[in-house]
């Protein structure tokens, strides 16, 4: 065996060190995230993290994806997933971020449009779904529905909201101002 390729050999002998996001969620989709065993807290003090902000989270521990992670996902009914969540190349990723279009992240930093949106006809305690879908919302007790919506977080294009029973298989429609 040749001195090159006993040194080349010696060289794997070094594992790998990749920063470990381990992300909990709990029975209601709220999300518990640590990396290297510190608590990750979200941007905003006060917030939490959910489910529905889960590519925002891998962003935000991938550094807008510049480091490469790996993910353990845990489920609150038990499944475990993992993946390696990839940096990605460093002068494709500032190309991308001169484009015009502001990202998601950009538009939730403007300030809130919250709209109401109201609907009556829903079984007392159904889910709600309030669909584009943005997020769900819960039966009052007198069958009526409320969501609140931050038009931030929707594209300049979308004009209506429907608000869908799962139970009473009520369909509210309503157009955005």
């Amino acid at each position: 065996m040749s001195t090159h390729h006993r040194d080349a050999v010696r060289s794997f002998d070094t594992p790998i060190s990749l920063p470990l996001a381990v992300v909990t969620v709990g029975e209601f989709g709220a999300i518990t995230v640590t990396v290297d065993g510190s608590e990750f807290p979200p941007e905003s003090p006060g917030a939490a993290w959910s489910r529905a902000q889960f590519g925002d989270l891998l962003d935000a521990i991938t550094q807008n994806r510049s480091r490469t992670v790996r993910v353990e996902v845990h489920e609150s009914d038990g499944p475990v997933y993992t993946d390696i969540i990839h940096a990605e190349n460093t002068e494709r990723a500032k190309r991308e971020q001169i484009s015009a279009v502001p990202s998601r992240r950009e538009r939730r930093r403007q300030a809130s449009e919250l709209v109401e949106v109201i609907g009556e006809g829903f079984v007392p305690g159904e889910d709600i779904t309030v669909a584009i879908p943005v997020s769900t919302s819960e039966g009052k007790a007198d069958g009526g529905a409320r969501a609140l919506i931050d038009l931030s977080h929707l594209a300049d294009d979308v004009t209506d909201v429907l608000l869908v029973g799962h139970v009473s298989g009520t369909v509210i429609a309503r157009r955005l101002p």
